[in-house]
């Protein structure tokens, strides 16, 4: 039986997956495209059919790297600003940094390699990471931190506006870094699902939610599960039926 041949679209994606990682480990000046040939499994002719150049391939690889699609994100931002959706958002974004759950089109090693690699040389993955998935999540928390301020969930803070969640997001991805190594660089004595948390309930002081706030809405359990649940049933139902119940049995300390 003859195999069918791959579409010119599916042996593009094709290349950009299987060079992926080898860009993240060289950087775009330490890869040849005898290296990215000999990871895709095709000829260097074929590689340029497809792509012109090295540049024309990373840059594709820029793009399908900072896309985001995830349907959890897209549900987190339909909820209404809250203290409580700023516990939500800001659990997802440090869940998905530390923990590289859920998993996404790249695998976790990789996604923070090439944004390492990225601000030790050019900087324009990390520029485009930023702006297609980071910009987003900061622009909504602060949304959420003036409601939450509103309420009396959250202090006044004598930051500049946004840097409150850019600063927040900077804590998770140092913490994403430090881990890449077999051996972490830095020995944080405990397990790295209680690391997630501490890091949670750090930015979540640092941001200004009051202790009441943090005692109220704040219960790592209760969220992991809230996040499993946004993927089968709707936001609104997520938050009432999950966090509110569980908070009450057993709040984060």
């Amino acid at each position: 039986m003859k195999k069918r041949r791959m579409s010119a679209g599916n042996r593009k994606q094709a290349i950009v997956e299987a060079t992926m990682p080898l860009f993240a480990r060289k950087g775009y000046a330490g890869t040849t495209t005898k290296d990215l040939a000999l990871a895709a499994g095709v000829s260097e002719p074929l590689l340029y059919k497809h792509f012109p150049s090295k540049e024309a391939l990373y840059h594709q690889i820029q793009a399908f790297g900072c896309q985001d699609s995830d349907p959890v994100t897209q549900k987190l931002a339909g909820l209404e600003p809250s203290a409580s959706t700023l516990v939500h958002l800001v659990y997802y974004l440090m869940r998905t940094l530390v923990l590289g759950k859920p998993a996404g089109a790249i695998e976790w090693d990789t996604r923070h390699r090439l944004m390492l690699r990225s601000l030790l040389e050019d900087g324009v993955f990390a520029r485009l990471a930023y702006e297609g998935r980071f910009a987003c999540y900061c622009s909504r928390m602060e949304v959420c931190l003036d409601t939450a301020i509103r309420a009396g969930d959250a202090v006044k803070s004598p930051l500049t506006p946004g840097n409150r969640a850019r600063f927040g997001c900077h804590v998770g991805a140092w913490l994403a870094l430090v881990l890449l190594p077999p051996k972490p660089a830095v020995h944080y004595r405990v397990s790295r699902q209680k690391l997630l948390d501490q890091c949670v309930w750090f930015i979540l002081r640092g941001i200004g939610l009051t202790d009441p706030a943090i005692a109220t809405y704040y219960n790592p359990k209760a969220l992991a599960l809230a996040i499993i649940a946004m993927g089968k049933c709707s936001p609104a139902k997520t938050l009432k039926t999950r966090t509110r119940s569980a908070t009450r049995d057993t709040r984060w300390q």
